[in-house]
């Protein structure tokens, strides 16, 4: 019985995309809540003037350094997250854990 050596590998792999589609959607497909926001406000503060002057101190100029375009986005951020945070203690605060 010559069998193809690939054979039990493409019968894994189509096992485990069974099992990846019944656990849950991918990470790579679907990203995670507020990514779009994380990825704005770091592409504002590294683009701001404070990373160009200050030698790319990311924590102070995303802090203190931060122009009002960075902020309104920062702003956006920390409601996004805090909403996750308040939508879990809201709908699991019964949970006898």
């Amino acid at each position: 019985m010559d069998q193809d050596p690939e054979a039990p590998k493409s019968r894994l792999t189509k096992f485990f995309e069974k099992v990846d589609t019944w656990i849950g959607p991918s990470r790579l497909q679907y990203k995670p809540a507020c990514y779009d926001l994380k990825e704005m406000i770091v592409e504002c503060v590294l683009e701001s003037d404070c990373m160009k002057n200050n030698e790319g101190d990311f924590r102070f100029c995303l802090t203190e350094g931060i122009n009002k375009e960075c902020k309104a986005i920062r702003h956006d951020w920390y409601i996004c997250r805090k909403s996750q945070v308040d939508w879990n203690k809201h709908h699991f605060k019964d949970d006898p854990r």
